[in-house]
């Protein structure tokens, strides 16, 4: 990455809904050398990819919850990964280092679907404990991107 793509990363993640031409203009580029470095910082996947983000709770998901979760010795974690994709509610999962296993972020309706969801933790993709947590409120400002280090 130059300078001119950090320049672009950065008004991208302040702006995500600018147009090729506008971001073009903020970088002082040619729209086609705009959209030429974003195919490029895309292919080498420096930009994942550029995404639309729901509301969860708009959508009828209010409660956000993590769930740390520790498997059965015998549960293989390729196998957990590929179950963990069939329940709709988890929205993340990490597999992290320290007593657990994977932390899960759940989109909930409600209660009864988290009941449910933790069943199916064990049942399904072979938890043998789990640790939840309800988030409260996210803090303003985040979540956010990575820092660009400085060259």
């Amino acid at each position: 990455m130059d300078e001119i793509d950090r320049k672009i990363v950065t008004v991208l993640i302040d702006e995500r809904r600018l147009s090729a031409t506008d971001l073009a203009r903020r970088v002082s580029l040619s729209t086609s050398a705009t959209t030429e470095r974003l195919r490029r910082l895309a292919s080498s996947e420096i930009v994942r990819r550029f995404t639309l983000e729901l509301d969860a709770a708009a959508v009828g998901r209010p409660m956000t919850v993590f769930v740390d979760m520790r498997l059965r010795r015998d549960v293989d974690k390729t196998s957990a990964d590929s179950r963990l994709l069939e329940l709709e509610s988890v929205v993340d999962a990490r597999h992290v280092t320290g007593r657990y296993d994977y932390q899960l972020q759940i989109a909930s309706v409600d209660v009864d679907e988290l009941d449910q969801l933790l069943e199916s933790l064990r049942d399904l993709v072979g938890a043998e404990e789990t640790m939840t947590r309800l988030a409260l409120r996210t803090v303003p400002g985040f979540p956010r991107q990575p820092a660009i280090p400085q060259t």
